[in-house]
């Protein structure tokens, strides 16, 4: 009976695949006959983020082959414990995000929940208590009519939906645009952005902190002086990519 019905999917799926031919997220070639949602090409132009790496920050190296704390993450820099990206920023992803936050392509959340399981960097977090995609304000909620950060998360953390909560950290000022601001400038930008709602339930908790890109940190770090003002224990971050220099 099985056997039957593994058939029959398969026959189906071939059938489909013959009238609507699945083709590649960012580049739009045919993958036909792959289970992948990229082609080839644009799969090898990914920059997985793996060993050597800044322990704290997660900033990637070149030259040395154990991971260690940069010379950041050897002073005090951040108020997080962690972060952790998945790729290094390049063109295939800078491309698959955009079409996420502007082009409405929400076929790419599926791409990215594939593209997670390809690493081995979510193994490297602690398992959190709870999730919390970084916010909109809801000037730029209502302007875009989603936070990719909210779907993403559900599409990556698709078994522990039930700890994403979008209801807890808030975007209470809307910040000007960060393009081309410095660290300092951003922090300065972000000063006093975000509020915790309902504190006392993440008063000794571990969370996670999830968005789509890290770019000088001052976000995720923003949002960490927040949560660990109101007793959060351990706050983790995880993004997609990372768009900072490869360091020696």
């Amino acid at each position: 009976m099985m056997t039957m019905k593994k058939t029959l999917q398969n026959v189906s799926k071939a059938s489909l695949d013959l009238l609507f031919p699945p083709s590649c997220s960012y580049c739009k070639e045919a993958t036909v006959g792959s289970d992948k949602y990229l082609c080839q090409k644009c799969f090898s132009q990914l920059k997985f983020i793996k060993t050597p790496y800044c322990t704290c920050c997660g900033r990637v190296f070149s030259s040395c082959d154990k991971n260690h704390l940069c010379g950041d993450c050897l002073k005090p820099s951040w108020a997080f414990d962690k972060a952790r990206s998945l790729f290094s920023y390049e063109e295939v992803i800078a491309g698959l995000i955009h079409n996420l936050k502007y082009s409405e392509v929400m076929t790419g959340f599926n791409t990215f929940r594939w593209l997670s399981k390809q690493s081995a960097l979510l193994d490297d977090l602690t398992i959190p208590d709870v999730i919390l995609p970084v916010p909109l304000h809801i000037k730029r909620l209502r302007q875009r009519g989603f936070n990719q950060a909210l779907l993403l998360a559900k599409s990556l953390f698709s078994d522990d939906k039930k700890k994403i909560r979008h209801d807890l950290l808030a975007r209470q000022v809307d910040t000007p645009s960060q393009t081309g601001l410095s660290g300092i400038e951003r922090r300065k930008n972000l000063r006093n952005a975000f509020v915790i709602k309902n504190p006392s339930s993440l008063n000794g908790k571990n969370v996670l902190i999830f968005d789509d890109v890290f770019t000088t940190g001052s976000t995720i770090h923003e949002c960490t002086k927040a949560l660990k003002l109101v007793g959060v224990d351990r706050v983790e971050a995880l993004t997609i990519c990372r768009a900072d220099k490869i360091f020696s």
